[in-house]
């Protein structure tokens, strides 16, 4: 049998934060990207099209809105490390990919860190 590789991935979910190392700059919510890739442990023939055997989507992007805007941590790092840990914690995620892009520098689109997970 073949090995099935499906994912669930959500592009750009725009999420404020207060975030960066000068204090100016974390004394207003900054608009963040945040790039979710995930897996679940069922195919996606296996769902019967029953949303219990998958994970919610809508839930996902909720969780990572929270834990971003209560976030107090100075480096894009540590949030995405704290948004992908709390992802696994949460949901019955296999694989976990997190991107996390602000628009910090002068003459880019953008600065992104990645962080990925996978449960044993």
């Amino acid at each position: 049998m073949n090995a099935k590789h499906e994912w669930i991935e959500i592009v750009d979910l725009e999420v404020k934060s207060k975030i960066g190392v000068p204090e100016k700059e974390r004394e207003g919510f900054q608009r963040l990207l945040v790039c979710i890739l995930f897996q679940i442990d069922a195919g996606f023939g296996e769902l019967n099209d029953q949303l219990d055997k998958t994970i919610d989507y809508g839930a996902v992007a909720a969780e990572v809105v929270r834990v971003a805007g209560e976030n107090r941590a100075q480096l894009l790092e540590t949030l995405v490390s704290e948004i992908a840990d709390t992802l696994m914690a949460r949901f019955r995620i296999r694989h976990l990919e997190v991107e996390l892009k602000k628009f910090i520098l002068p003459n880019t689109r953008y600065v992104s860190v990645k962080s990925a997970r996978t449960r044993a």
